[in-house]
């Protein structure tokens, strides 16, 4: 693994392997397709957004659940291939990488997906102290809402020394209303609501600024991301294209977001650049073609 010299990000949350199919058209019950495409590669919000992160030259290590299993492997030699740090939550249990079906559909570029049962094991938390063998302090950490049970004691001690602390807000997770104050940064989904509230950005944006999170986005997927920088309204137009694949560019956006707003601390200089990088995204097969190519 080289080392990275880009700004540090911990990126805490889900880590899968997905088996992509990319189709002309979602296929009606009963039938048999070929896909025009087909990858295996590492997903989860917080996996892909911590690749995104390495991809542009940062540094980054993942806080996610990995364990054992053929899935695994694939896994790690992926993250060590592009150079992203594994602090496992499932060393030592029977705990296995979920392995996702992901089906891209060409004719409207959405995705369904299609998870495994959720996994009973139980995992360790995450000591609440950053060791010295995990690398530098992180200048900014991540989470996407999954394994907060075990991740909330590391986010609270890196926030009280100084680390900015962001939300993946895909959606509503258990402890999401306990690491929402210790926040700096939520960028959130439309598709995020509050329990019993329908998904509505003006209702996001209020809940998490009333709590006193200074920088708060909300992305509205090929619609422009609205979002407040300390009170002040503003609006980032996201560029018009004919998406090929849209598969994973929140990941991508948030991935990116650290990138820029841990080098510059502006937030919405850093969600400008980050919501290009996932409009070029969209515009590849899979997360990582968009800066491989």
């Amino acid at each position: 693994m080289s080392e990275k010299l880009g700004a540090h990000v911990l990126f805490a949350g889900r880590t899968t392997l997905d088996a992509l199919y990319w189709l002309d058209e979602l296929p009606p019950e009963d039938t048999k397709v070929f896909a025009r495409a087909f990858r295996i590669a590492p997903g989860g919000p917080a996996c892909n957004a911590a690749i995104t992160h390495a991809l542009m030259g940062g540094s980054a290590t993942l806080v996610s659940a990995v364990g054992r299993g053929p899935s695994a492997e694939a896994v790690r030699e992926a993250l060590c291939r592009w150079g992203v740090r594994l602090i496992d939550l499932a060393v030592g249990s029977a705990y296995e990488t979920p392995l996702t079906t992901v089906l891209v559909n060409g004719s409207t570029s959405s995705r369904t997906i299609v998870n495994p049962p959720v996994a009973m094991v139980e995992l360790a938390s995450v000591d609440e102290v950053w060791k010295c063998e995990w690398g530098p302090i992180p200048q900014v950490a991540l989470s996407d809402g999954f394994y907060l049970a075990e991740t909330l004691p590391l986010l609270q001690w890196l926030r009280a020394n100084g680390c900015a602390l962001c939300f993946d807000g895909g959606s509503w997770k258990p402890g999401t209303e306990e690491v929402a104050p210790l926040l700096d940064t939520a960028i959130c989904s439309e598709r995020f609501a509050l329990p019993g509230r329908r998904a509505e950005a003006e209702t996001t944006l209020a809940w998490f600024a009333g709590l006193g999170v200074p920088h708060v986005a909300v992305t509205r997927g090929a619609h422009s991301i609205v979002a407040l920088d300390r009170g002040r309204r503003f609006e980032v137009p996201v560029r018009r294209i004919e998406a090929v694949d849209t598969l994973g560019a929140g990941d991508v956006l948030h991935g990116a977001f650290c990138f820029h707003f841990a080098t510059s601390g502006d937030f919405e200089t850093a969600l400008r650049s980050a919501s290009e990088a996932a409009t070029l995204a969209c515009e590849k097969l899979g997360i990582t073609h968009w800066r491989e190519s």
